[in-house]
């Protein structure tokens, strides 16, 4: 038996390497009238139940696998009219956005996008190879091909989605600020764009002059006003501290010389060696329901790319999938500094427990970060 398989084993191998063939005609050439039949009993056991078989011996040893799986897909792709190989694809590679990240990316903009494992898959009809759960879903973009009149988006090795189902993401392209020494006060940028007003606690005239987001400012007088602090950053031109994310020029007290502080409350990030402010950049900490914990850490472990997904909600409404998320490091348990290209909403707290970075400011970090290295995460108010 075994010496029969052996040699059918090896004229279908030579028969598909010399011209294409349809899947039918190699189920035909190899199953017979001695196909396992379903149980007509109920099943006691797992002993009952047929063995699967792996995908490279479901066509050479067909009449002893089931019907069942893998080789049931083959039946049905040769229903469908399969033939092997399966037609070459010119895949055009898609270019990260801006150079920003290792990788391009796309956002699933339906409810669902099904994962096929080849163009033809899709328009042929067959089922596929999985599907994306609805929710807040990026994936990887490699390239994208042209098949049958459709347009698809390779994900993975052997894996595509219908573009339709997609669309470019586009990750945020600010960065911090470096420092050879360090400033004489605090640093910053204002995290709304915002008119500036003549005077503290004053609303500003309606021709007062607008400060844009991201600006960097180093605000050099400061005057309080019922509960918030507002700062002068032009002659003249005062914001209120809830427009701003700051940085002080030196560690927050108690902590080593060397160190990567995250502030929570103003949604900064600072890195400073021998007690000097080295790096300093906007953040995203953890919301409300998923509070970043402060306290003491060391890096664990660093990575340059990982897929990062999660739910927390009964309703499954918050799941979320992010492919390739760059540059990590983890520093407590499961979370993570890391970069963010699916949001660009530095200075305000938005993740699920991490630190978000923008793809620069991560990369620049992961560079300059080794495990080990300590992290605080603090709230100066």
């Amino acid at each position: 038996m075994l010496k029969r398989f052996i040699g059918l084993s090896f004229v279908i191998i030579l028969a598909m390497s010399i011209a294409p063939v349809s899947a039918a005609q190699l189920l035909r050439a190899t199953h017979h009238a001695s196909r396992f039949t379903p149980h007509a009993s109920p099943i006691q056991s797992l002993n009952d139940l047929p063995p699967l078989c792996a995908a490279s011996l479901q066509i050479q040893h067909a009449a002893e696998c089931p019907a069942l799986g893998p080789s049931a897909y083959l039946e049905q792709a040769a229903e469908a009219g399969l033939v092997l190989p399966l037609p070459a694809l010119a895949i055009s590679p898609t270019l990260p956005y801006r150079g920003l990240t290792p990788h391009a990316y796309a956002r699933v903009i339906t409810d669902t996008a099904e994962v096929f494992r080849h163009p033809w898959e899709a328009v042929a009809g067959l089922p596929p190879l999985r599907q994306f759960e609805k929710g807040f879903v990026f994936v990887s973009a490699l390239g994208r091909v042209q098949f049958a009149g459709e347009e698809f988006l390779q994900i993975n090795r052997s894996e595509y989605v219908r573009a339709a189902t997609v669309e470019e993401a586009r990750p945020s392209s600010f960065s911090g600020q470096f420092y050879s020494g360090s400033p004489p006060g605090l640093v910053g940028w204002v995290i709304n764009t915002v008119q500036m007003s003549a005077a503290p606690g004053q609303p500003p005239a309606p021709e007062a002059q607008y400060v844009g987001r991201y600006s960097y400012i180093t605000p050099f007088n400061v005057q309080r006003v019922g509960e918030w602090d507002w700062y002068e950053i032009t002659p003249g031109g005062w914001v209120e501290q809830r427009n701003l994310g700051l940085v002080r020029p030196t560690p927050p007290a108690g902590a080593p010389a060397d160190v990567i502080a995250v502030d929570t409350y103003e949604q900064t990030l600072a890195v400073y060696r021998g007690g000097q402010l080295v790096f300093a950049t906007l953040a995203s900490s953890g919301s409300r329901y998923f509070p970043t914990r402060p306290g003491t850490f060391s890096v664990w472990a660093k990575f340059t790319y990982g897929r990062m997904t999660g739910v927390y909600r009964e309703d499954r409404s918050d799941y979320y999938f992010l492919e390739d998320v760059p540059w990590i490091l983890y520093y407590d348990g499961d979370r993570a500094l890391h970069g963010a290209y699916w949001h660009d909403s530095f200075g305000i707290q938005t993740s699920h427990g991490c630190v978000n970075l923008s793809p620069r400011d991560a990369r620049w970090l992961f560079n300059n970060t080794n495990v080990g290295d300590t992290v605080i995460i603090f709230s100066s108010r």
